[in-house]
């Protein structure tokens, strides 16, 4: 049964806006911008521009992460400077309501969270001001997974604990996440009976609200639950989607959401259910620009972005991280927002909830 209970006030600063510069990346990192921006045609159209690299959430998260990984290479790919600023609240709606609503010039992308975005539109949310099938996409780091955890020494020991569970299980969330959606989808869908608190704004409350032991559970992308699992300070249940080699070993034997899902007995509208989500939560990190970028612009910034990607020194910094890195074009994404916005999503009738 779905609940949704918020244990304790949380203050937050609404007008709190963080902003990082990548200052001067063109001149600063190695190799220089003219040379990048030359080599790369359409290119020489950023050279010397700023670019502003919207992060709906506070700095540390996973979108942060990958946005700071990226920004230098990119940078000297289109011989541009890029500002990081970092615009968290509503989950991740208001960063993405700014770079939705900016110019579709090519002087500010953004990160953005597509499975909780398209869970927002599916349900009408009002905070949500753009459609995503208008939104220009540039491209997806990676497929990152997402995990769903609890505090060693928890009363639930296992994704089949959760299964059996006949007591209330307290969920600590962040309203509009990809992890909401999929909190929303797989609890309900698998029958856990579970409350969701959802009064947290952004992934480093959340983790503090997880090591403060809030509550027993909660669902994040494996590159914020990483150094968590890694020091022991929380026991992976199950994990949703693929682990990769950069999570392999401290995910070792714990199930999939795929293999649960084959295992299961649920109804053909409740498995539809799970697998959308499944398909949703594999793009939550995903670069863009507003609506009516011209294709000129975002073919421009797919290529700067793309040679980013396979650059050796970014995939050594990420290896660092312990961050995968498997650049996905943005054609594709645009491809799947589309399917999950057909008629009828197969998540509606939990994220609607």
């Amino acid at each position: 049964m779905l609940g949704h209970v918020t244990k304790r006030a949380r203050t937050i600063a609404a007008a709190a806006v963080a902003t990082a510069s990548v200052a001067a990346l063109s001149a600063c990192h190695p190799g220089s911008a003219a040379s990048g921006a030359s080599s790369g045609g359409g290119a020489s159209d950023f050279k010397g521009k700023t670019v502003t690299l919207i992060v709906p959430d506070k700095p540390g998260g996973s979108y942060d992460t990958y946005a700071r990984l990226f920004a230098p290479y990119v940078a000297k790919n289109l011989g541009a400077t890029i500002n990081i600023e970092n615009i968290p609240g509503g989950g991740t709606l208001q960063g993405s309501n700014r770079m939705a609503a900016s110019p579709a010039d090519g002087t500010t992308i953004g990160m953005v969270n597509v499975g909780g975005d398209v869970a927002s539109q599916v349900e009408k949310n009002p905070g949500q001001s753009f459609d995503m099938k208008k939104i220009s996409w540039i491209g997806q780091p990676a497929q990152v997974p997402n995990a769903v955890v609890t505090q060693p020494g928890s009363k639930v020991t296992s994704f089949d604990s959760l299964l059996r569970s006949k007591s209330t299980v307290h969920v600590l969330d962040i309203r509009n996440g990809v992890g909401d959606m999929l909190n929303r989808v797989v609890f309900g869908a698998f029958g856990i009976p579970h409350s969701l608190d959802t009064g947290f704004e952004h992934t480093s409350d959340l983790k503090q609200g997880f090591i403060a032991k809030d509550g027993q559970v909660i669902q994040e992308a494996m590159s914020t639950l990483y150094p968590l699992i890694a020091g022991h300070e929380a026991t992976p249940l199950l994990v949703v989607g693929t682990p990769g080699a950069s999570y392999a070993k401290v995910l070792s034997g714990v199930p999939t959401l795929q293999s649960e899902l084959a295992k299961a007995r649920l109804s053909s509208s409740q498995s539809a259910a799970v697998k959308e989500a499944l398909a949703l939560g594999n793009l939550a990190d995903d670069f863009a620009a507003p609506p009516g970028l011209p294709p000129k612009d975002l073919t421009v910034l797919r290529q700067a972005f793309a040679k980013a990607a396979a650059d050796p020194a970014l995939r050594k910094g990420a290896a660092k991280q312990s961050l995968p890195v498997s650049w996905t074009d943005g054609a594709t994404t645009r491809g799947q927002v589309i399917q999950a916005l057909s008629a009828s999503p197969a998540i509606a009738p939990y994220v609607n909830k």
